[in-house]
């Protein structure tokens, strides 16, 4: 993913812990920081649960000239849309089927990727 959009989540690694919060790096270099607003009044004793160098989940929740507004606390905020995840529009009543149709799916690519390590 080259282009990050409000909704991604993506794993970053923290580069700094400061006051003002985490800053992540995501990948292709991109970096931006989850405010210690994200975790409320919860900040001083959250910020020792994290290190430096530590991998974390983190939604892109705003970019702006570049700079990434990103959080931890919101990662499962079904607001927060990801529009390159295919399963972010699937109704709670949907999700059997399409899982199923996934796992069916991944099955006949396995499938297909034996039969050539097997010709080969």
């Amino acid at each position: 993913m080259e282009r990050y959009q409000a909704g991604n989540r993506v794993t970053g690694v923290i580069n700094n812990i400061t006051d003002l919060g985490i800053f992540v790096t995501l990948p292709n270099k991109h970096s931006g920081l989850v405010h210690h607003g994200d975790f409320g009044n919860n900040w001083p004793r959250e910020r020792r649960q994290y290190k430096v160098g530590q991998e974390v989940r983190v939604v892109v929740v705003h970019i702006h000239k570049g700079r990434f507004n990103l959080s931890i606390t919101r990662v499962n905020d079904p607001k927060l849309i990801d529009h390159d995840n295919q399963f972010s529009d699937v109704k709670p009543a949907e999700f059997d089927q399409v899982l199923n149709k996934t796992a069916k799916d991944a099955e006949k690519e396995i499938a297909k990727l034996k039969q050539v390590l097997t010709e080969n």
